[in-house]
């Protein structure tokens, strides 16, 4: 911690005050970075003949030689390069440089501590979009830097991802790096938790970030452009608001602003106070050709005088859209200064030289910033000897010079003080304002000689690779060199703590002295910036030193120059440019181009050269603190003193307020603390550093300079706030459109033909290249925009009903600085019929930057999407426009644009499957279906097709994301989007079926499910419904995620954290008797098999614990089956035996298996070939061939196949009776392979992989025949190459009957499905429903309005209550629900999510009882529909969806 001189000279010339020593000094960095290259170096005066110089680093067990150097005739500078060491422990160790002259009967040698530390590299994320929504894909790159910005290729162990609940939703092991860029992705669930995700890194120390929200994105900005500050000091101010599309051009539109002043809020402030009103000045009105509004405000109008209101302006502006009644908003608040005016020292060091004038600079600025020009300023200068004050004058660029003479300072401290005034005056009745004032403490430098030496400024921010000349002037007195001698001046240019350039001048001295200057060439790198620093100084053969440093402003910059640029820089939407990138030969470039309509949501978060730089620890300008060196005094106990504060020192640039504890310290600065000051360490016999003194016996702690010139008295003023920075067919309309990593070659140069989207906006571009020789590269983020002269815009609504009429708006933008003659048409189709408002060969005048929007009432009359043509053209034209003829540009004369409208049948739709398993087995097997329709069908919607595997299986694996036709809102129906992938996937490998297809997409939605299923996580580890909001978690949900968690984890990544924290969740709840007590509610009560709700939870739970893997011998399973044994005999529900059966059978208990299975024997359903069970009595005969199963049904039926399946030996009889309950299971599947609902999905599906993987026979091949007696006759051929491939056919006879016959070997699964709309069916309904739509005023056809529904719906079915239902509200064509619906809804009784789609919103309520719930909320119209034909709202049961009401509701003005 302190310096150790051992000087020990055995021979040498006795000294004198005449006689002069050789003289050395060596310097090297207080702070070695482990692994880097550094230099040491050694100053060397004449008379050190044949002396050898060693300079060794010392550390723990060895020894480093750094330089060996013999004395010369001449003063001479040597230095060397040499490697760091790694530290000892592998992150710092204190190691000793020693320096050692031996030879011509000299020995002498100094010491002192330098910290070695092995150097962190910094890590950066880059998201190709700061902001997502959910569904989408996430795109990101990682990479590593080392502090010289070189890139590193070493493998991250772990990347994670987490979602804004800390859930680990995703990981990557061992990631390698491409030149230092790993790229990855991810893709979000559509139903993704909103918040703020982080990317882990380097075992959590470094995150990147990304905001999930639901956002649409504005296709143009608002900006509140004046006033970018304001001062107490004006009298009145401009507040103007500008608005602009994407692209650039100004929008037209009625603005609304507000300018407040707004109170604080003081609770407990007397009444009256309580209230202030805002003090407002409120501006509305048309925005000007240049998209603006403006308005002055009196600052006259604001309380600036009292407490009672913020001391700044908020400024709210909101912008609605011409034509289209889209709107925009921003806000800004403004801080009022109460700053009159501010004065800076500048060219001025922190220390003088005695007896030599001072001269420095005052920089005057008024309230605005603006630099006052011929202003009186006072300089006051106070010493020990009182104070003197001066009047300067400002110049024409705010500058006050002056030179003071130091004669009558005797080498003491002196302050400088700018004032404006020389007195402070207060009034208070006037604004309070302040004047901030500059502050200098000076501290005389050693001086040791009569000579001078002073390094000239440069100003501003100075640019990498330029040549500087910096400009030295010195004065040498004759009494401190000889006639001719030789001054030789020495230079070390410092970066980042490290010594990166050395020099030497060498000058004749003439017998008056040497008076003039030098130069010294300069290029600054990436190695310099920001901050670095020069110190010159001359050693005289007195040992006198003179010196003087400078700190630098250098821009951020790399060495590896990046440049990327598109051409043309505007271009037509659609249309190709080049990319032209620039960078070091042999990079790899990370381009990324986005819309800026993104980076209008988050501008903030964009990479630059100063968040690169920022990713590095301060760079040191001082002593790390384990070798900082401290004055001593005899006596002094070194360890009674303070020790230093261990404390990161601020980031911000350059903030070189560091606290060094030196008792007694004198009030000078020498050659030593100028080397201290830019971090290296000094060994010399010079005289750089001044006498202790020791006089002073109170320990006194003072602070160093750098330090001392921020303290000052200083009135309270408050602290500003921080201001933020701030004929083509068009249809393809990304937010990103690049994210590709492109190498460069060894031209350095390299040139892409891309082809820019249809979006017409400006796309914001830029890229970062890594390169192994030039290290890393940034480019600035440069705009290509798409743009048309002119262009067409439309306005749709989604989706309608047909027959439903609707107006179809398109906008017209003029761009060209002249008018135009434009024709626009709407294309002829069948599929609508049109009523246009306009003749459709009639022109239009549009002049310079006008729009104009055209309407059309369309009426749809096909079903289906439905796809509308705008084209618009320039005529060339004779009319006269504007007083001229029509200009006609020479390309992008025409522009359309196709946007597709769904429309819907009218009525609700029936979807009704027939499911058959054919095995001809060399017979031919052959089955008929009759395709019916009710008489109340609506015309053209029925539709009718047949599909046809080879693998029962087959339909799910098609549709794995749709396998239920229900929302899958929460924390129980998102498994159904799991669980079953789980089974289907471990079919597929066990038959060896398993394509990198198939993988991929069931893979994308196993991590899906297992995002969405974590948003339904409590924090003690379990699961419910809807998560959190539930208060407990349930039981037997958790069970369930639990045993598909641990199933899934051999396709997907579970954090193991989520497994274990479940389980021990359960095993709390699990009483004395082996039972599980039910926790939490259970929203699908018929899960509970009516009464012995804690049997059949038990084994639900005991059976999920042996699936997951677990043994008999865990003691939550033989718990568990201790309590289900007293059980077995007295069970008479169906459900519960069907699932202790399977639970045993998973036990390895067969006798209590068969006891069971022979109980359900007695109760099977035998129908045909088919067998089922069911807890209602079996059905007439007569029943319809259409699947209408009974989901618990369903889910009974399934666990007996499992239970029959369970053995390992299945003897035939057991196969015959397995295939005639795979018969009834299959005819119960809807067009998807699922089921009715979710947890009869899950179990039927896991059932049905097990047969197929144990029982089911392949198809060797097989024909299927299908045929109606209208001659129409299809043939489907399944052998086992193509018995996954989903084979399908539309049946065109509706209604008909057709017949199904397959002949060959094996089996053939074959659905045949239909779907019609009827209108709303009257019948006995399980649910009281019914609603009341109301306008708010009737405007028919002129405006947009909206609707207030309010929905009245109980439960009157035979059960107390239902399960969970569902209120599923249609949209009427072109309504959607008003912002804040979800949350109104959210807070209403029963009410546990809401979900909205693009045309249904559906309501989730925990159940329905008899008393009667009411919901109210908003529709608005953001598309003008008229003649709407009514839309429905049906509630039901979700776990019994023939429970159901529907009702329809109109507009309340049609």
């Amino acid at each position: 911690m302190w310096a150790q001189l051992l000087l020990g000279i055995l021979a040498l010339l006795p000294a004198s005050a005449e006689k002069f020593l050789p003289n050395y000094l060596v310097t090297l960095p207080a702070h070695l970075k482990f692994p880097s290259t550094q230099r040491v170096c050694l100053d060397l005066s004449p008379g050190y003949n044949n002396v050898k110089f060693t300079v060794t680093l010392e550390t723990k067990g060895k020894t480093h030689t750094l330089l060996q150097q013999f004395g010369l005739k001449t003063r001479h500078l040597h230095c060397s390069s040499f490697l760091v060491p790694l530290p000892s422990g592998g992150t710092e160790e204190v190691a000793t440089v020693r320096v050692r002259g031996i030879g011509n009967n000299v020995y002498f040698e100094e010491k002192k501590k330098v910290l070695i530390q092995r150097q962190q590299n910094g890590i950066f994320i880059q998201t190709d979009k700061p902001i997502y929504s959910p569904g989408q894909e996430v795109r990101f790159r990682i990479v590593t830097l080392t502090s010289t910005f070189v890139p590193v290729n070493d493998q991250y162990s772990i990347v994670e991802l987490q979602d804004p609940n800390n859930n680990r939703i995703a990981q990557w092991l061992n990631v390698v790096p491409n030149q230092g860029i790993v790229d990855l992705s991810f893709q979000l669930a559509p139903e993704a938790t909103l918040g703020t995700y982080s990317v882990a890194v380097a075992d959590g120390k470094t995150f990147g970030t990304f905001i999930v929200e639901e956002y649409v994105l504005p296709k143009f900005k608002v900006e509140v452009v004046e006033p970018k500050q304001l001062s107490m000091a004006e009298d009145s101010f401009l507040v103007k608001v500008c608005c602009r599309y994407t692209y650039g051009k100004p929008m037209q539109g009625v603005a609304h602003v507000s300018v407040c002043q707004k109170p604080y809020i003081y609770r407990y402030l007397d009444p009256e106070r309580q209230h202030l009103p805002d003090r407002c000045k409120n501006v509305s009105g048309r925005t000007d050709k240049a998209g603006c509004i403006s308005t002055s405000v009196a600052m006259s109008m604001f309380n600036l005088t009292g407490y009672f209101y913020r001391q700044d302006i908020n400024i709210m502006a909101t912008v609605v859209e011409e034509g289209t009644g889209v709107e925009a908003n921003t806000t800004r608040d403004i801080y009022i200064s109460s700053q009159m005016g501010s004065m800076t020292f500048e060219d001025t060091n922190n220390y003088y030289y005695p007896n030599f004038p001072f001269s420095g600079k005052i920089r005057v600025k008024g309230h605005d910033g603006t630099l006052l020009q011929h202003h009186s300023v006072y300089l006051v200068i106070s010493g020990e000897n009182g104070n003197v004050n001066q009047i300067l004058t400002t110049d024409n660029n705010g500058l006050a010079v002056f030179n003071l003479d130091t004669a009558n300072w005797n080498g003491k401290s002196i302050s400088l003080e700018g004032r404006f005034q020389l007195e402070e005056t207060y009034d208070p009745e006037k604004v309070p304002g302040y004047y901030q004032n500059a502050y200098l403490h000076l501290q005389p430098f050693y001086n040791t000689t009569r000579s001078l030496l002073g390094i000239r400024r440069l100003s501003g921010i100075l640019e990498c690779g330029q040549p500087h000349e910096v400009l030295v002037d010195y004065y040498i007195d004759p009494a401190d060199a000889k006639p001719d001698q030789e001054i030789t001046f020495s230079y070390y240019l410092i970066g980042k703590g490290n010594l990166e350039m050395e020099g030497q001048k060498h000058l004749k001295s003439r017998m008056k002295g040497l008076k003039g200057s030098f130069s010294l060439p300069l290029i600054f790198n990436s190695r310099l910036a920001p901050d670095p620093s020069l110190v010159v100084y001359s050693i005289f053969p007195n040992g006198g030193v003179i010196a003087d440093t400078i700190q630098f402003s250098v821009e951020m910059c790399f060495d590896n120059q990046v440049s990327l640029g598109f051409s043309p820089s505007q271009q037509l939407p659609g249309a190709d440019v080049d990319l032209q990138l620039r960078a070091a030969p042999g990079s790899l470039c990370a381009v990324r181009a986005v819309d800026e309509s993104v980076l209008l949501l988050r501008p903030e978060s964009e990479l630059s050269n100063s968040s690169v730089y920022g990713m590095f620890p301060f760079w040191y300008s001082h002593y790390p603190y384990q070798v900082a060196e401290y004055d001593e005094c005899p006596g002094f106990d070194r360890w009674n003193f303070p020790q230093p504060l261990i404390e990161p020192v601020p980031e911000e640039r350059w903030n070189k307020a560091f606290v060094m504890w030196r008792p007694w310290l004198s009030e000078e600065t020498d050659l030593f603390s100028l080397f201290q000051n830019v971090g290296l360490k000094i060994l010399s016999n010079a005289k750089i550093k001044r006498p202790i003194d020791c006089s002073h016996r109170n320990l006194e702690h003072s602070f160093t300079m750098s330090e001392a010139r921020d303290i000052r008295p200083m009135a309270f003023k408050p602290a500003p706030l921080v201001q933020p920075e701030d004929s083509q067919v068009r249809q393809y309309f990304p937010e990103t459109w690049l994210w590709d990593l492109f190498p460069v070659g060894y031209s350095g140069e390299e040139s892409v033909h891309i082809t820019i989207p249809d979006t017409i906006t400006t796309w914001k571009a830029m890229t970062f290249c890594t390169s192994q020789s030039k290290g890393f590269g940034l480019s600035p983020t440069v705009g290509v925009t798409a743009f048309k002269p002119f262009f067409v815009d439309l306005t749709l609504p989604y989706s309608v009903v047909r027959g439903e009429s609707f107006r179809l708006t398109a906008t017209i933008f003029n761009y060209l600085k002249k008018c135009i003659r434009v024709q626009t048409n709407l294309a002829k189709s069948e599929d609508y019929r049109v009523e246009s408002q306009t003749d459709p060969q009639a022109s239009t005048c549009l002049c310079a930057d006008e729009a104009k929007s055209y309407h059309w009432n369309i009426t749809a009359v096909k079903l289906g999407h439905v796809n509308f043509t705008i084209s618009t053209k320039i005529l060339d034209s004779n009319e006269l426009c504007g007083g001229q003829k029509a200009f006609v540009p020479p390309k992008g004369g025409s522009d359309t644009l196709i946007k597709p409208v769904l429309v819907k049948p009218e009525g609700v739709l029936v979807e009704k499957t027939h499911s058959s398993l054919l095995c001809p087995k060399g017979k031919v097997a052959s089955e008929s279906i009759s395709l019916e329709v009710p008489e109340d069908v609506v015309p053209d919607s029925a539709k009718a097709y047949v599909t046809v595997l080879g693998d029962i299986m087959g339909t799910a694996l098609q549709n794995l994301d749709k396998l239920v036709q229900m929302p899958t809102g929460c924390g129980e129906q998102n498994m159904v989007f799991f669980a079953p992938i789980i089974y289907v996937l471990q079919y597929l490998e066990k038959t060896e079926l398993l394509t990198e297809e198939i993988w991929s997409r069931a893979v994308g939605f196993l991590k899906l499910g297992y995002q969405r299923e974590l948003m339904y996580k409590h924090s003690n580890g379990s699961y419910s419904a809807f998560g959190e909001q539930d208060g407990n978690g349930n039981t037997w949900l958790t069970a369930f995620v639990t045993k598909c968690f641990g199933q899934a984890r051999q396709f997907i990544f579970i954090d193991d954290k989520n497994i274990q924290d479940a389980l021990e969740w359960m095993a709390g709840n699990q009483l004395s008797t082996g039972c599980y007590d039910n926790v939490g509610r259970l929203l699908h009560t018929a899960m509970k098999g009516g009464v012995d709700d804690e049997v059949s939870l038990t084994a639900y739970i005991t059976a999920a614990l042996l699936e997951m893997g677990k043994t008999t011998d865990d003691p939550m399973v033989s718990q568990g089956l201790q309590c289900l044994k007293s059980s077995v005999s007295s069970t008479t529900n169906l459900y519960t035996q069907a699932l202790l059966a399977y639970t045993f059978s998973l036990a390895g208990d067969m006798d209590v298996r068969n006891i069971l299975l022979e109980k359900l024997n007695q109760q099977a359903i035998i129908s045909g070939e088919s067998i089922h069970w069911s807890r209602k009595p079996a059905p007439t005969s007569d029943a319809s061939p259409w699947s209408q199963p009974e989901a618990v049904d369903v889910e009974l039926t399934a666990y007996v196949l499992l239970t029959l399946l369970s053995k390992d030996d299945l003897t035939q009889k057991e196969l015959s009776k397995a295939t005639g309950i795979v018969a009834w299971l299959t005819k119960q599947r809807n067009a998807y392979g699922g089921f009715s609902s979710t947890q009869d999905t899950v179990v039927a599906l896991q059932a049905l992989a097990k047969y197929a993987t144990t029982a089911y026979v392949q198809s060797e091949e097989v024909n299927l025949v299908v045929k109606s007696a209208q001659n129409f006759q299809h043939t489907f051929n399944v052998q086992a190459a193509n018995r996954l491939v989903f084979q399908q056919e539309m049946l065109p006879h509706i209604p008909g009957v057709y017949t199904l016959e397959a002949s060959g070997q094996g089996c053939v699964y074959a659905q045949t499905v239909l779907r019609y709309n009827i209108l709303p069916p009257k019948t006995v309904e399980a649910f009281s429903l019914s609603v009341k739509a109301r306008r708010t005023q009737c405007k028919q056809h002129i405006s947009l309005g909206s609707l207030v529904l309010t929905i009245q719906t109980s439960y009157v079915g035979s059960r107390s209550s239902s399960n969970m239902a569902i209120v599923e509200v249609k949209m009427l064509s072109g309504f959607s629900p008003v912002e804040g619906t979800n949350q109104l809804l959210i807070q209403q009784p029963l009410v546990k999510k809401v979900e909205s789609e693009i045309d249904t919103l559906n309501i989730y309520l925990e159940e329905l009882g008899k008393e009667t719930q009411m919901y109210t909320f908003t529709i608005s119209q953001s598309v003008l529909v008229t003649n709407l034909k009514p839309a429905t709202i049906k509630v039901y049961d979700y776990y019994l969806p023939d429970e159901q009401a529907t009702v329809q509701y109109s507009d309340s003005c049609e």
